[in-house]
């Protein structure tokens, strides 16, 4: 038994804020081809945790497992289908998924959405996600997923934060974009508009 395989049992059977940890890295480098095996079904018992090491372990056996799970947990809000649906993304490059992460964002109840914000923001930039911030941050009730979308739309808009001037400029975008005040956050994408035309132009 090798010392990454006896490291990766002692995590898997941890409990508390230990396990809330997840795992360290070290724990997949070492393993023989028959542990690897043990630990990917060991692993798939914790879904949709953990996904991203499935994915290191075996990632064409991930991705198939990952998109039947995540056709099967569609619809459930509190399964945790936007995990699958980001690494799919990831590691197949489908925008059908970032496409299933938009459709189902209303479905999630207002705890998670901060996370499904999160997870669009780990995928690729476009138009589609743009425009999912911008409606975020208009029509969000949840004060956290607004302030992360926020936060997101700019860094997708490539908004220079490189100078103290650049900073401040930025924190006030965020800042109106954040208000409770339809009227402010349509300001700010007013503002935003070149770097819409930059990112259409260079996108």
């Amino acid at each position: 038994m090798s010392l990454a395989f006896e490291k990766f049992i002692k995590q898997y059977n941890a409990t508390g804020s230990e396990k809330a940890d997840g795992y360290s890295p070290d724990v997949f480098v070492g393993l023989d081809e028959v542990e690897k095996e043990k630990v990917f079904d060991l692993l798939v018992t914790e879904l949709p945790w953990g996904i991203e090491w499935l994915f290191f372990l075996d990632s064409q056996k991930a991705l198939e497992i990952a998109k039947e799970r995540e056709s099967k947990l569609r619809g459930n809000p509190y399964a945790g289908a936007y995990v699958f649906q980001q690494q799919i993304v990831k590691y197949s490059g489908d925008l059908l998924y970032q496409r299933h992460m938009i459709d189902d964002y209303p479905g999630y109840p207002e705890n998670i959405r901060p996370l499904v914000v999160d997870a669009m923001h780990r995928t690729p930039d476009n138009e589609n996600t743009i425009a999912f911030y911008k409606n975020v941050i208009l029509a969000e009730a949840n004060s956290s997923a607004v302030a992360r979308a926020s936060r997101h739309l700019l860094d997708a808009l490539k908004v220079p934060r490189a100078t103290d001037a650049e900073k401040e400029i930025y924190r006030g975008l965020v800042a109106e974009l954040r208000k409770d005040d339809a009227q402010a956050k349509l300001r700010a994408f007013a503002r935003l508009e070149k770097y819409m035309r930059n990112l259409t132009t260079h996108g």
